[in-house]
């Protein structure tokens, strides 16, 4: 069925392509025969396509694009400014932002980042986006917009309903227990849906989640930064600790058995000049690296 686009707009800094390759979200596809992009939030869908005068067209009106998809994509941050400072920085941090440029850091659904970051561990981005679909089908609503129909991301309620053995036959392995608990315990707390949770600091908010199952250091840090807005969150996995030893010497030969501390302690150092927007340099320097094929 084809798609119908309803409001055109000019974006700066908006790489739909870049984003959905990006690493932090695994609901975003592309048809590769009409260039439409496809995402899915929550129980929504937008359809992206850019057009031949450097303008995007979307399949949603302009209130909904005011209410939800703007802040979505983060598009009232100036990306430009920091782009810009990233390039004069020089060396391996203009590289990551020259071939980053248009990754912005969504706003995502908090639950949504919870679920999807614990299963994203020790697993492949084409793994993680079949264990989650797998999940959206089983417990996700059905939808039927935007020309098609879809599942939305499960709520919590109907994860927790079905039971300890609800989430088994979908190749989540170990984490079974993590999603299962996850969703029981957030379904029945008030205090992180509240607004006082996200009034909360970036410590504060990181060491509450690591109250939840399944959800540690490195996961905290991702929900915290494209689910909670703390630009400064920096996630640091093994790939992340190769690049900082390779390119900032951090460590020795067997640095990766150090303490997250340390590594922690390196960002500070080494990303100083970018306090304030650091997980968005997390996000460029991670996508330069796919981008690139590196081998750490």
């Amino acid at each position: 069925m084809e798609k119908i686009f309803t409001l055109k707009k000019k974006i700066d800094f908006f790489s739909p392509e870049k984003i959905m390759n990006s690493g932090q979200l695994f609901r975003m596809y592309k048809d590769n025969e009409t260039g439409v992009f496809t995402v899915f939030s929550g129980s929504r869908a937008l359809n992206i396509r850019g057009t031949a005068d450097g303008f995007f067209e979307f399949s949603c009106d302009e209130k909904d694009f005011e209410d939800y998809w703007k802040d979505y994509f983060d598009l009232d941050t100036d990306y430009a400014s920091l782009f810009e400072r990233a390039k004069r920085k020089g060396g391996y941090i203009r590289d990551c932002a020259l071939s980053s440029e248009g990754i912005r850091v969504l706003n995502q659904d908090l639950f949504e980042m919870m679920i999807s970051f614990i299963i994203s561990q020790q697993k492949r981005i084409p793994e993680i986006r079949k264990c989650i679909e797998a999940l959206c089908a089983r417990f996700g609503e059905k939808q039927n917009a935007e020309g098609f129909g879809y599942y939305g991301f499960p709520t919590a309620e109907s994860i927790a309903s079905a039971g300890p053995d609800g989430v088994k036959g979908l190749s989540l392995g170990y984490r079974e227990k993590y999603i299962y608990e996850t969703a029981a315990k957030y379904a029945g707390d008030g205090f992180i849906k509240s607004s006082a949770f996200r009034e909360l600091s970036f410590a504060d908010a990181k060491e509450y989640l690591k109250g939840y199952c399944g959800i540690g250091e490195k996961v905290s840090n991702c929900i915290c930064l494209f689910a909670l807005g703390y630009k400064d969150a920096f996630p640091v996995d093994v790939h992340i600790k190769d690049i900082l030893h390779r390119e900032y010497g951090v460590g020795g030969s067997s640095y990766r058995t150090l303490p997250d501390a340390v590594f922690s302690q390196a960002v500070e150092e080494h990303f100083a000049d970018f306090k304030g927007a650091k997980g968005i340099i997390q996000q460029w320097i991670f996508a330069h690296e796919i981008a690139t094929q590196v081998s750490p």
